[in-house]
C-alpha cells in the first residue's frame, strides 16, 4: 500500500482544479475564490514566499481536498463528505510549527486530529459565516456625505491599521500590506486625504479588516457599503466571517442584507518549535 504524502499541485493544473468546486454553486465558492487568489498572485509573483499548495497523493481530481499553507495562514477544503481524505491530509501537516486555520468549516475534524497528534490547541474562535448575493449588493444605495470620498488603500496604510487591528500578531503588518497590493480594497477619506475607515478582499475572497479610526459615526457602514457594492459590480458574491460574540459587528453587516449561511472556526495551534516570521522585501504594487 502507498504511503500518504502530500503532494504540490502543479502550477499548470490550477485553473482545472479551480473549476472543480463549480459543482453545486455556490457550495465550494470559498475554495474557488481562493484557488482564483492564488492564480492571480502567481501572476504578479511565479515565486510566492512561504506558500505551499498540496493534495493528498496528488489526488485533488478525485475530491478537490487540498491542504494550503500560506506563511501561518491554513487553508484547507474537501468535496469528500466522508472527510477521510482530508483526515489522511492534516495528519501530514508539519504541526511542530504554528498554523492558523483560517474560517475552518472541519473544525470537529481538526479538533480530533490535533489531539490524535498531541498537538494543543493555543486559541479557537467560534465564528459566523455571512453571505449577500451579487445581485442584492448591486442594489445598494451608498451616498457619501460632503467632503468624503473612497479610493483604494496604499502600502503605507498596513502599519497604521495593523497597529490598530485588535488580532494583530506577528507577520500581520504583512498581510495586511500583500493584500492592499494584491486586492481589491477601500478607503474612505475626508478632504485632507486621512483615513476613516478601511476594508480589504482576503485570500477567499472574503471580506476583512473592517475599521474606523473613529466610532458612531458611521463610518463603518460607509465603507461596508461601498466596498460591497464595487466587490458585487466586479462579479462577486459577497462573504463575511464575524466572531460569535461581535454583536456590534453583525447589527452592520445584517443591516444592509448579509444574512448566517453556516458556523465555522479560527482554530491556531500551539507551536512545538519557535519560528519567527519577517518579510524580507517590499510588495510591488501596480
Amino acid at each position: 500500500m502507498q504511503e500518504d504524502r502530500l503532494k504540490p499541485i502543479p502550477r499548470c493544473d490550477w485553473e482545472e482544479w479551480r473549476d472543480l468546486y463549480k459543482r453545486d454553486w455556490p457550495r465550494h465558492e470559498l475554495a474557488y475564490n481562493t484557488v482564483q487568489n492564488y492564480i492571480n498572485w502567481s501572476k504578479r509573483d511565479g515565486k510566492i514566499k512561504d506558500l505551499v499548495i498540496y493534495s493528498l497523493n496528488g489526488s485533488w481530481r478525485e475530491n478537490g481536498t487540498y491542504v494550503i499553507i500560506d506563511r501561518i495562514e491554513l487553508y484547507i477544503w474537501t468535496m469528500d463528505e466522508s472527510l477521510v481524505s482530508l483526515r489522511r491530509a492534516l495528519e501530514l501537516v508539519d504541526w511542530d510549527y504554528y498554523h492558523v486555520a483560517v474560517m475552518c468549516e472541519y473544525e470537529t475534524l481538526l479538533f480530533d486530529v490535533l489531539k490524535k497528534l498531541t498537538v494543543q490547541v493555543f486559541n479557537a474562535q467560534p465564528i459566523y459565516i455571512y453571505y449577500l448575493a451579487k445581485e442584492d449588493a448591486c442594489a445598494l444605495s451608498v451616498t457619501l456625505p460632503e467632503g468624503l470620498k473612497f479610493a483604494s488603500l496604499q502600502p503605507e496604510h498596513a502599519k497604521f491599521i495593523n497597529d490598530l487591528w485588535p488580532h494583530r500578531e506577528t507577520g500581520s503588518e504583512f498581510s495586511l500590506e500583500r493584500l492592499i497590493c494584491w486586492n481589491p480594497s477601500i478607503g474612505l477619506y475626508d478632504s485632507s486625504d486621512n483615513l476613516l475607515g478601511w476594508c480589504v478582499l482576503t485570500q477567499m475572497g472574503v471580506i476583512g479588516s473592517l475599521g474606523v479610526i473613529e466610532k458612531r459615526k458611521g463610518y463603518g457602514t460607509l465603507v461596508l457599503k461601498g466596498f460591497v457594492k464595487q466587490l458585487a459590480q466586479m462579479g462577486l458574491n459577497l462573504y463575511a466571517s464575524i466572531l460569535v460574540n461581535n454583536k456590534p459587528s453583525q447589527i452592520v453587516f445584517e443591516n444592509i442584507g448579509f444574512r448566517i449561511i453556516r458556523n465555522a472556526n479560527w482554530i491556531r495551534n500551539c507551536e512545538r518549535k519557535l519560528v519567527e516570521w519577517k518579510s524580507g522585501a517590499k510588495m510591488v504594487c501596480e
